[in-house]
């Protein structure tokens, strides 16, 4: 029986999804407090990305959307790096006075680069998946 074909692993990943989706994102927004952060959680929603379309055998969104993703975190971080280095004479270290009185807040930075790298990763997690599918469909491996 193939997978796809499974009533009860349809249902069980349609209905983790969000709650899968939501530990990602808190684990990228505690990130800059607690261990964790935006590779892991990039990792997190990106396996799940990658689970519910094989499971369903569809795309969620398009190439172009985690594209964009990508995108934001590589035009987040390098804005950082170069206003970082404008401000103080050091890479990424121009706005840790940028504090809130929340935990969650605590540096509104770091708060933001974990957020940049989730971003980052998650769309490159399955932008990598899906170049691999396609390559294995469109040429065959000829081992030596």
């Amino acid at each position: 029986m193939d997978l796809r074909e499974s009533a009860i692993l349809q249902i069980t990943v349609g209905l983790l999804f969000p709650f899968i989706a939501m530990f990602g994102f808190y684990l990228a927004s505690y990130g800059a407090n607690f261990p964790g952060g935006g590779f892991q959680a990039g990792v997190v929603f990106g396996t799940v990305v990658i689970v519910v379309e094989i499971v369903f055998d569809r795309k969620i969104f398009t190439n172009s959307f985690y594209m964009r993703i990508e995108y934001v975190g590589i035009v987040f971080l390098f804005t950082a790096l170069v206003l970082g280095f404008m401000v103080t004479g050091y890479l990424f270290s121009g706005f840790y006075g940028l504090t809130a009185d929340s935990l969650l807040f605590s540096n509104v930075f770091l708060w933001l680069l974990n957020l940049a790298i989730y971003c980052e990763v998650a769309g490159s997690l399955v932008l990598i998946y899906r170049h691999l599918i396609e390559w294995k469909n469109d040429e065959p491996y000829h081992g030596e």
